[in-house]
């Protein structure tokens, strides 16, 4: 089952980066609940939210969220973290239905080593990471867990195969590989090298491209799922 939290939040008079930059101020994290109605904007104890996200990963959890005593049945949905300073800038959440089936995303784990690995020498390829499903929230797993140890080298892992809790659907194409052994590469050595040509003399750097490469690089995007 889905990990379930519950936490508090405020409605905050209005929106962007004036009003954000006040909340973080205020210690709290500033945040928007989605999905049934129209969208409301809130901040919540950045202590609280952090925490949370901390303990769960902030995937596939179901959120108790009341907000000036009315309360919301809602799954975080996204999150922004600071590239640099790696604070937490902002939280989604989207609102959900206790009664009617939602979809999300869910991690796949692996457990085990693979047979192909062990025996083989092979490398296990993790390809698909989440996998989207539809279910009822109190159905909603934390995670799927898959035991790869009786995969061969050449042998893989479908979606159709991935074992399910009851009343949950996997919405993936059932035939897509989740898990794969398969054999390491092995690196080719150059014409150049296996024939013992001379190597290529360094690059001369001019002043210009000195003076290019020193641009500053472009800002970086401050959002992080």
């Amino acid at each position: 089952m889905a990990k379930r939290i519950a936490i508090k939040a405020e409605s905050r008079s209005g929106t962007g980066r004036i009003q954000a930059k006040k909340s973080r101020a205020a210690g709290k994290i500033p945040g928007v609940l989605y999905g049934l109605g129209e969208a409301n904007p809130i901040h919540l104890s950045a202590v609280e939210i952090v925490a949370a996200i901390n303990a769960t990963g902030g995937e596939s959890t179901l959120v108790d969220l009341e907000i000036d005593a009315t309360k919301h049945l809602a799954l975080i949905s996204e999150f922004q973290v600071h590239p640099v300073k790696d604070k937490l800038l902002h939280v989604d959440f989207h609102e959900v239905d206790p009664n009617k089936k939602m979809h999300a995303e869910v991690a796949v784990h692996e457990t085990g080593e693979a047979v192909g690995v062990k025996d083989g020498g092979g490398v296990l390829d993790h390809i698909l990471r989440h996998l989207r499903v539809e279910c009822l929230p109190a159905d909603l797993p934390s995670h799927f867990t898959v035991d790869v140890s009786a995969l061969a080298l050449g042998q893989a892992i479908h979606v159709k195969e991935v074992p399910l809790p009851k009343g949950v659907t996997i919405l993936n194409d059932p035939e897509l590989t989740v898990f794969a052994v398969h054999a390491p590469k092995v690196e080719v050595e150059s014409t150049a090298a296996a024939e013992g040509a001379t190597p290529a003399e360094p690059e001369v750097i001019t002043a210009k491209k000195d003076k290019e490469e020193g641009a500053a690089p472009a800002e970086a995007k401050a959002e992080k799922k």
